[in-house]
């Protein structure tokens, strides 16, 4: 592969962002390196064996569609044409066709070879389109050349692991509604010696798919989709894909995803697999693809970028007139309650909310009633457990009684919060698809601390992405980019109060730090989506903090237990669930 001009890259993403963040950007990709180091040994390992491959080639299922592979094809390199072509034509699952549209123009180049392939080959079509009619364009007109029951995209640079299509239709057979399916990828080198840099993706997920197009590829749509989402738009040229998953995703009555490594993304000096910024106008339109995609759903948002090209922000925009009642479940001390109402107070409006303190100690009335009279920015009010109940239980018998609309709760010994935090999880929470909305919490040295939860991880459930210093933005910058997961931390949590009572809340048989898991998971069960939306943040004083032994939460996990003994979706299979690292399961590192 040719040398990429880098410094010319570092330059405008300094100009862009400053020295820091290309730093920080620098070191996690070297960090990514190195745990991705011997990559290439453990995907070679995974593929099956050829007495397996040949075992493909003579199953057969009970209901074999056909594939059509959907390839637009302008001035390809020969020898990348010849290893697509060979990648899709030597797949262990025969009914296919390969649909080539050519739209290289005068070039004749492809033509030769392409008839060459048909004349040996029934399943290759192949048509010499008058002009080129641009990246959709040329795809329409390959995909209006297929005949099979679904539909294969691939790019005319890009190559298939042998065994790709008998995976698809395996899925297909044991899930007949998938309408949309995609599977993993990688890259691979410019001279196809070198795979790297895999990406192991999550099952469907609506809000990370607002973030950045994470499906990309393989990408496999039922001809029933294909006709009622439309055909790619020439408006979106560069966000093509984009436009056209949102579009599909919105009409698939399912969405499957394979997580296997299929498709390998061909990487050279002007792919956007090797030079993000080489299709600055790419992103625009992605925006544009995305703004429409709300406009369609009927979502009150805004869109913008981030600092990451391809990687966008949707806000919500809030009902501000809807009340807040921030819990704090702990029992924070006069001067922690004190910074605490100015970092509030400081970070946004505080016109519509009220704190609830749940506290244990009556004999403080006097000392209570003092600093509510002092601190007027916002409404406090006082319950105090003294049953034998702990302060869960209370609270979910209290929760009926409030008049607020949502319910945000909340650490309270914090030092610093990002700008309308409260106001961002709103926007989030006031979506009729929404349960609770969590945001991201720091420790006092700038660490991570508590998120978006992965069940398995470290034990029942963990923080996802624990221990990342702040500035950083984790795989695939997942770590900042909204996106739904099974559960999100209670520590910077808002639920609409409804839904809270709805779901029963805070369940007593369950151990308290499993709690807010637990609640997460009945709402899911509600049919609603929980939300990470990493715009809301707070930042934990500093304190020494004591390293608490593992403890039990055998009463959690036998009430989930189903739930449990199945991959995390949200996750991926081919991650390690040892530490919050997203090292690769089972890889084992070379020299």
């Amino acid at each position: 592969m040719k040398n990429v001009d880098y410094a010319k890259r570092g330059y405008h993403y300094v100009k862009s962002y400053g020295v820091t963040q290309l730093r920080r950007k620098v070191q996690e990709r070297l960090y990514r390196n190195s745990l991705e180091r011997g990559y290439q040994d453990w995907m070679i390992e995974a593929r099956p064996a050829p007495s397996e491959k040949e075992l493909q080639r003579e199953h057969r299922f009970s209901r074999e569609p056909l594939l059509s592979i959907v390839v637009p094809v302008y001035r390809t390199p020969e020898p990348f044409f010849r290893e697509m072509a060979e990648s899709v034509l030597a797949q262990t699952y025969p009914k296919l066709e390969l649909c080539l549209a050519d739209g290289s123009g005068e070039d004749e180049t492809i033509r030769g070879i392409a008839e060459a392939y048909r004349a040996r080959d029934a399943r290759v079509r192949y048509e010499k389109l008058p002009e080129n009619l641009g990246i959709s364009g040329n795809t329409n007109a390959a995909l209006s050349m297929a005949s099979g029951d679904y539909l294969v995209l691939l790019d005319h640079d890009d190559l298939l692991e042998e065994h790709a299509l008998f995976e698809v239709v395996k899925w297909l057979s044991e899930h007949p509604d998938t309408e949309l399916l995609y599977t993993d990828e990688d890259k691979v080198s410019f001279d196809s010696r070198t795979y790297f840099q895999p990406h192991f993706k999550p099952d469907f997920n609506l809000d990370l798919l607002r973030s950045n197009n994470y499906i990309c590829h393989m990408l496999v749509v039922s001809r029933g989709l294909l006709d009622r989402a439309g055909m790619y738009q020439e408006a979106f040229d560069g966000a093509q894909d984009y436009d056209f998953i949102l579009r599909c995703a919105e009409q698939a009555r399912a969405v499957g995803h394979i997580p296997k490594v299929l498709y390998h993304w061909r990487c050279h000096e002007s792919s956007t697999a090797s030079n993000p910024e080489s299709k600055a106008y790419a992103y625009e339109a992605g925006q544009r693809a995305l703004i429409e995609h709300l406009q369609r759903t009927g979502v009150r948002g805004t869109v913008e970028p981030l600092k990451n090209p391809g990687f966008y922000r949707v806000n919500y925009t809030p009902r501000t007139s809807e009340k807040i009642s921030i819990v704090l479940l702990d029992t924070p001390d006069f001067p922690v309650l004190k910074r605490f109402l100015k970092v509030v107070a400081s970070s946004q409006d505080c016109g519509n909310l009220e704190l609830l303190l749940l506290l244990d100690t009556p004999e403080k009335n006097k000392l209570i009633l003092n600093f509510i009279k002092e601190h007027r920015q916002m409404p406090i009010k006082v319950v105090y457990c003294t049953s034998a109940c702990n302060k869960f239980v209370t609270f979910s018998r209290l929760a009926e009684k409030l008049d607020s609309e949502y319910l945000l709760f909340m650490e309270s010994r914090i030092e610093k919060a990002g700008r309308e935090f409260a106001q961002i999880l709103l926007g989030s929470a006031q979506r009729a698809d929404a349960g609770a909305v969590g945001g991201r919490v720091y420790d006092g040295n700038r660490k991570l601390r508590y998120g978006a939860k992965i069940l398995g991880l470290l034990g029942p459930a963990g923080d996802a992405f624990a221990g990342l210093p702040l500035g950083y933005s984790g795989y695939f910058h997942k770590a900042v980019l909204q996106q739904n997961y099974h559960a999100v931390s209670g520590k910077l949590m808002m639920v609409r109060r409804s839904h809270f009572l709805k779901a029963g809340g805070f369940s007593e048989d369950v151990e308290d730090r499993m709690k807010d898991v637990d609640l997460c998971l009945k709402l899911e069960g509600l049919g609603l989506r929980n939300i990470y939306d990493p715009g809301a943040l707070i930042v934990e004083q500093r304190r020494r903090v004591r390293r608490k032994k593992s403890r039990r939460t055998s009463a959690f996990e036998k009430k989930w237990k189903e739930l449990l003994q199945r991959p995390d979706g949200y996750y991926n299979s081919n991650l390690s669930l040892e530490d919050t690292s997203c090292r690769i399961r089972g890889l084992r590192r070379r020299g």
